[in-house]
């Protein structure tokens, strides 16, 4: 420590020489430390410059209270190796205070206890907030040998004999689950920093606090990286309010995180959903190990049921994703009790959930011979919850006006995307859905989980069949779900049909890879029976109708692309080089569609169109559905708003452009219209072809498909494609009712096809 004098500048007389103190200690390498000890001024907060050269230097100061009443300003500096005057400004009456000394001069390092000797418990704490946080960063002190050891006896001068934090288990990727203990007074922490002999390193560290036990003490729970094996270090901890140092253990072992959990996360459901939230931040690996361990050791169900009138209630939906949390479930409550329904995280306070609950009625068995009662069932989202990471079992708190406290907790529940879209399907009945209750609690689920299925989409399996044409005209799509029933009698009817058979490829994409043995099995019989060549392409996982006709298009290597159920069954030969024959590019056809009729002779398709639903939805028709195939209205060929899914051909470099199906609606519907609305915002014309006609089985293959959904599935996709497409709807089909010109578009078509009803020539078709 050096100790230089201080001189008064005054312009006047000379005043009498303020009491002061100056102490210079070497932090380590060319950083030093002032130390300027002043009395109180009633002047203000004084400064201080460091000037050497005639050049300003950089310098960080903080303010530090003594235990005598007086004050110490601490600076430090990097010294430039010349003499360096310090100015104190803001202090005296009669003007700034100087003085100049020479860091040369001071040769040993700092001593902590003589810089800690006569400060107070709260300067102490800044000191050291300094000291391992801004100003090693700002000097460059983080690896300088002589500074971690000064560092490290300061810190053990405050803290004599740091207790060793301890690892808990170990997680993946590297990292650790610690617990130790933080004084009440500690706050929030906000820091970590590793102090060892490879440096000085702040660090990425998660912390969960827990509630104070009987002597002030709160858990702390720590995710750090696997410490070295050397050991020996010091972690330290800035909270809020606090400091906390402890020992690093040597890199001797973790517990496994199994035997953990199996102890002291068995009954603790908000570290135990904390940890889930780190593991699945981690990695993949993490998130399912995170799954595994919710699995292996599941918390006890809890519900209340009362056969009385008192509040009862039970949890069964509780699916979480990127989007946040879908809670379900029913609460009966017919004298009005219920104050809050809480939601509980893995850290902070729980989540009001009242106000969020979408209601509606539910019948609850009594169980005396098949009798009911009334009560609420409930659904609502919690945004963002949990990050996304897979809680299976959350915990709901019904709090009663009187104090009461009633637990719920669920069942283990879905952690897969394609089940968590199940279960969130089927939340609220769809009777009682309306557009308030998609757009707030099931459509930001539902899109979450769209998207992990997209993203996480493997390519399919591909197996071939024969060796179709080498560069086909036509590629022919065909997804297949579940229902194979119609499969022999639409391949024989390709077969059938020659110009089919030289210049179409035929791809089947099969959406319930369960079934691959079964389907590959019978498409190889019937290519050794017909002689067709085909693929068939197997999603890894279903991905719903977008996915596969998606999946099969990237397949594809003709000009055009058919699209075509598996229940659409030809009634002539020749239709596919009929229907591709309408396409026309100079006309701007950028689709065409068949006529569709039932076994029974009566149309099906003839066309799509759309109507408002009571609510002021959008909703998909067909012309003249239900009339004989023979109705004269339907066998005009004409331009009209859309053509269905079940059969469509379009050129396969558009489909492209438009990036095909759009995958966000869910499991089937609306998926074909959203496309013909883009094909005709791209500015090009749909048209109905008539004297193409095919038979479209889709009342026995809907039958014979138990798990096909027209309730809430079809719901929101009306929804999702009336909030997309309301205003360019309603311009479209003011456009077909009045022939009006030129209807509002979402961006302006071509100037060509400005209008949504385009001018065919007829006679002038031409193959794509």
């Amino acid at each position: 420590m050096f100790s230089p004098a201080p001189v008064a500048m005054a312009a006047a007389a000379p005043a009498p020489q303020p009491p002061a103190q100056l102490e210079l200690h070497r932090l380590g390498g060319s950083v030093f430390l002032l130390c300027w000890t002043l009395e109180a001024s009633p002047f203000g907060k004084p400064s201080i410059a460091l000037t050497s050269g005639g050049r300003r230097l950089a310098a960080a100061s903080i303010s530090l209270g003594l235990r005598d009443g007086r004050e110490c300003l601490a600076v430090a500096f990097r010294s430039s190796g010349d003499i360096i005057t310090a100015t104190l400004s803001e202090h005296a009456p009669h003007g700034d205070v100087t003085a100049s000394f020479d860091p040369a001069l001071v040769h040993g390092a700092a001593d902590p206890a003589e810089i800690l000797r006569d400060l107070i418990p709260q300067a102490r704490l800044t000191l050291a907030n300094a000291l391992v946080g801004s100003w090693p960063s700002l000097f460059g002190l983080g690896s300088v040998p002589s500074y971690l050891s000064f560092l490290r006896q300061f810190l053990l001068a405050l803290f004599p004999k740091p207790v060793a934090i301890q690892p808990a288990a170990a997680l993946v990727e590297g990292r650790w689950l610690f617990e130790t203990f933080a004084p009440a007074d500690f706050g929030a922490p906000r820091t970590v920093t590793r102090l060892d002999a490879g440096g000085l390193t702040r660090m990425t560290a998660p912390a969960r606090q827990g509630s104070a036990d009987r002597s002030g003490k709160r858990e702390l729970h720590l995710v750090l990286d696997a410490p070295p094996s050397r050991g020996g270090g010091l972690l330290i901890l800035q909270g809020e309010r606090g400091l906390v140092v402890r020992n690093l253990p040597g890199h001797a072992g973790a517990p496994s995180l199994g035997r953990w959990w199996a102890g002291k996360a068995a009954s603790r459901d908000g570290l135990r959903n904390w940890v889930v939230e780190q593991l699945a931040g981690l990695s993949e690996q993490g998130r399912l190990l995170a799954i595994e361990m919710q699995r292996r050791v599941p918390l006890a169900v809890q519900h209340v049921r009362r056969k009385d009138d008192l509040p009862a209630a039970e949890l069964d939906l509780a699916v979480c994703n990127s989007a946040g949390l879908l809670i379900g479930g029913w609460l009966r409550d017919p004298d009005d009790l219920l104050e809050e329904v809480l939601l509980h995280r893995g850290a902070g306070e729980p989540v009001p959930m009242l106000d969020r609950l979408q209601r509606f009625p539910v019948r609850l068995p009594t169980g005396e011979e098949g009798e009911t009662r009334a009560a609420t069932g409930f659904a609502a989202l919690a945004p963002a919850y949990a990050a996304g990471a897979p809680v299976l079992q959350p915990r709901c708190e019904i709090r009663l006006k009187s104090g009461t406290t009633l637990t719920l907790r669920p069942p283990v529940q879905p952690a897969d995307a394609a089940t968590i879209r199940a279960r969130a399907l089927s939340a609220i009945p769809p009777q009682y859905l309306t557009a308030d209750m998609l757009e707030t609690t099931l459509a930001p689920l539902l899109a979450a989980c769209q998207e992990e299925l997209r993203e996480n989409r493997a390519e399919p399996l591909v197996k071939e069949y024969g060796r179709g044409p080498a560069r086909p005209k036509v590629s022919v799509v065909v997804p297949l779900y579940r229902v194979y029933d119609f499969l022999r009698v639409q391949v024989s009817a390709f077969a059938g049909d020659r110009w089919f058979a030289e210049h179409a490829e035929l791809i089947y994409v099969l959406d319930s890879p369960e079934h691959e043995a079964e389907v590959a099995h019978l498409l190889g019989g019937l290519y050794l029976a017909y002689g067709l060549p085909m693929r068939l392409a197997t999603m890894r996982r279903n991905g719903g109708f977008s996915a596969a006709c998606n999946a099969g298009a990237r397949l594809a290597r003709g000009q055009v692309l058919a699209l075509v159920n598996s229940d659409v069954i030809p009634s002539a030969n020749g239709w596919l080089a009929e229907l591709i024959a309408r396409l026309d590019r100079r006309g701007r056809v950028g689709a065409v569609g068949p006529k569709l009729i039932y076994d029974d002779g009566s149309l099906q398709h003839a066309g799509l169109l759309f109507k408002r639903d009571s609510k002021g939805v959008w909703l998909n028709h067909h012309y003249f559905k239900g009339m004989p195939a023979n109705y004269a209205p339907a066998n005009v060929e004409r331009p009209v708003p859309g053509v269905t899914g079940a059969c469509i051909a379009m050129p396969r470099a558009l489909y492209d452009d438009l990036g095909g199906f759009d995958e966000s609606y869910v499991i089937g519907d609306y998926e074909d219209s959203d496309l013909c609305l883009k094909i005709r915002k791209a500015g090009f014309g749909i048209v109905y072809a008539p004297s193409v006609t095919l038979y479209h089985l889709e009342r026995q293959s809907i039958s014979r498909s138990t798990d096909y959904m027209r309730g809430a599935a079809s719901q929101h996709n009306a929804w999702l494609q009336t909030k997309r497409w309301d205003a360019q709807i309603d311009a479209l089909m003011l456009a077909f009712e009045t022939s009006a010109a030129d209807p509002a578009l979402a961006e302006p078509a071509p100037r060509e096809a400005t209008n949504p009803v385009p001018r065919f020539n007829f006679g002038r078709a031409t193959a794509a």
